[in-house]
């Protein structure tokens, strides 16, 4: 079970696929009868439908375990950041601990195996997915013909409906806000305008 307080929920529902949209790659955990598999695939998700979809090589161990359908959670976490008391005003003290602003989902659910026509287009979507906004954009057609048939075998694809989910979003809310505002600040100078970004929307009123 994931440790949380009531306010590091999001603040909306859509935040949640938003995070799967822009980490993609998680973790995948099957419990079963042995001990743990723990797969890394990628996930997009289906928001219409409540699903994530994903993929493995058919050769990985865990695939006999999606096929049966063994309760698994997926598991998606930004990269985050370190966030150094040094940045914190020194008046009247920097007396806050240093700490890790994160976000991250569980998802809880049973796998389902997909059709080879199902496949293909998740993987269709999942490079255009990648590739938007790239100059000269790869596109799934140059593998050329028979390219994505071939491989097609070696792929299962499968979805997890969405049972239950549990969230994380630590983003200074129980910090000062003061201390936020000068975190964000230090965050943009290092590049990681993103995450200062999302302090800001969360950031303490007081």
């Amino acid at each position: 079970m994931l440790y949380t307080k009531p306010y590091f929920a999001p603040q909306a529902d859509e935040e949640i696929f938003d995070l799967v949209d822009r980490v993609v790659l998680g973790t995948l955990i099957t419990p079963h009868e042995e001990g743990v598999a723990i797969s890394h695939p990628i996930f997009m998700a289906d928001r219409k439908r409540n699903r994530l979809v994903s993929h493995l090589a058919a050769g990985n161990d865990h695939t006999d375990l999606i096929r049966h359908g063994l309760p698994s959670v997926a598991v998606l976490m930004d990269a985050g950041s370190y966030i150094s008391s040094s940045w914190y005003p020194a008046a009247p003290a920097r007396d806050s601990a240093p700490t890790w602003n994160f976000m991250v989902v569980h998802f809880h659910g049973k796998p389902e195996l997909m059709s080879t026509a199902a496949t293909a287009k998740h993987l269709s979507d999942l490079v255009s997915h990648m590739e938007k906004g790239r100059d000269k954009a790869w596109k799934m057609g140059e593998l050329g013909p028979g390219g994505l048939e071939r491989r097609l075998p070696n792929i299962l694809g499968y979805e997890l409906p969405i049972e239950r989910v549990e969230t994380r979003f630590k983003l200074g809310q129980d910090e000062r806000r003061r201390d936020m505002l000068a975190a964000e600040d230090k965050l943009r100078e290092e590049g990681k305008t993103e995450l200062a970004a999302r302090m800001a929307q969360y950031r303490p009123e007081e």
